[in-house]
């Protein structure tokens, strides 16, 4: 049974659209199994970030090509009409036993300026904004197009050209699709020991946080998951009554919080990178976090917190409170440049003289941390992250056997107040966050 879809310009393929992520479009192609029976994905193993993310759609002719950093749709290939029926306006323009034209096309779509001609490959691009047609023209009519800027509505031999390939993106150019497109999920600035704060919602979450404060500020959780220590019981005093902690598990947003059974209180934030090249791809949305040094860590939250009561109580919103906030910033940076002590050893000393944030004065109050700032994303590379906090001691390894983890083993390294779980090319996979007790001040 062939795909119907309806194709909107510079927006979508069906249930398709520009800009939704990886994972929601993996979701889409499980829950149409009967209709969708193959699917691949191509990417680089050594260095994923280098070139698109691929779905290549083998049985009904679709490629969906994805930005690798933020894993958003930003190109819809269609590479063999013959295997679907599309529509335009809920009126059918192409399908299996009567490929669009390009008279078909041109009636339907409209004029459009010339478009240009690949002479090595015998293919003509006509353009509309956001959709791009490829015509196959035989070679030799090849001539008439190479410097002209007649349109193939009619070969010599009286035939007109077929569609060939269909590509829909943002923007006006094909050869330059916007890659900065919509529904991008929210920083999070992950602060060790202290907790985390999500930048659109402009609210925290901490280790004091009980499960209503998280379902007040998150919402319901994808999933309620009790956590499985069979492989512990034998260190518990009686058999059977081993009560395990539970996880909310928020696959929108690449996020697990784990509750301490007895408190009903966070014990620890999972952030997830959403990587190919790792045994759980697909489970998450990429997470999109910021790591600040460990150095700056605590006073940067308590600056967050306390500014977040000053607005909430009234007293956040005007210049002279923004202007405090944003002194006392600047004097954490100096007691840092004088000898600050940091929460790693082994970490390097934070520059001196740099504002941590720069306050938005708007009724949207959003804060804007400086750039020139070293920090920890989702792409960076492991070696990167040492010279932020450190070197660290030797991993655990986590190796699941190649049946469930084709990858090969992974990797974690802990700080205080943190785990990082590092692939075998050298990128984060997770960041498991913790209150460390040992290392208060």
């Amino acid at each position: 049974m062939k795909l119907k879809l309806e194709l909107l310009p510079s927006k979508s393929l069906g249930d398709f659209i520009l800009g939704m992520s990886i994972s929601d479009a993996l979701n889409i192609i499980k829950q149409n199994n009967v209709l969708i029976d193959s699917a691949q994905i191509i990417f680089n193993d050594n260095d994923p970030l280098s070139i698109d993310i691929v779905i290549r759609l083998v049985n009904d002719g679709i490629i969906l090509l994805f930005e690798p950093k933020s894993q958003r749709l930003r190109v819809i290939e269609i590479f063999d009409i013959k295997k679907l029926t599309l529509s335009y306006r809920g009126v059918v323009f192409s399908k299996e036993m009567q490929v669009a034209t390009f008279v078909d096309i041109y009636n339907k779509f409209g004029p459009s300026y010339p478009g240009d001609f690949n002479d090595s490959k015998s293919i003509y691009h006509l353009h509309y904004p956001g959709l791009s047609f490829s015509f196959k023209i035989p070679k030799e009519f090849n001539s008439l197009y190479q410097e002209s800027t007649e349109l193939p509505v009619e070969l010599p031999d009286g035939t007109t050209p077929m569609v060939e390939k269909i590509f829909i993106y943002s923007g006006q150019q094909m050869k330059n699709p916007l890659t900065i497109l919509p529904n991008q999920n929210e920083d999070i600035i992950i602060c060790p020991n202290n907790g985390i704060y999500f930048t659109k919602r402009n609210c925290i979450l901490t280790f004091y946080s009980s499960t209503q404060d998280v379902l007040s500020e998150l919402g319901p959780p994808s999933k309620i998951y009790h956590k499985e220590d069979d492989n512990m019981k034998i260190h518990t005093s009686t058999e059977g009554s081993f009560v395990q902690d539970y996880f909310y598990n928020y696959f929108h947003l690449g996020i697990d919080i784990l509750f301490d059974i007895k408190t009903n209180t966070v014990k620890k934030f999972i952030f997830h990178t959403n990587f190919p090249t790792h045994y759980e791809f697909n489970l998450y949305t990429k997470c999109s976090f910021k790591i600040y040094g460990p150095s700056t860590s605590t006073q940067l939250f308590n600056n967050i917190k306390n500014f977040i009561n000053r607005k909430s109580n009234g007293n956040g919103g005007s210049g002279s409170s923004i202007g405090e906030l944003q002194q006392q910033i600047e004097g954490v940076n100096q007691s840092n440049s004088s000898g600050g002590s940091a929460i790693v050893s082994k970490s390097p000393p934070n520059p001196s003289s740099m504002n941590m944030l720069e306050i938005t004065n708007s009724s949207n109050f959003e804060f804007n941390l400086d750039q020139s700032l070293p920090f920890i994303h989702p792409d960076l590379k492991w070696d990167d992250v040492q010279k932020i906090y450190g070197k660290s001691g030797k991993p655990v390894v986590n190796n699941r056997g190649s049946s469930s983890n084709p990858f090969g083993s992974t990797y974690f390294y802990g700080y205080s107040g943190i785990i990082f779980e590092v692939m075998k090319n050298n990128y984060i996979a997770s960041v498991c966050l913790f209150k460390d007790y040992k290392d208060q001040h």
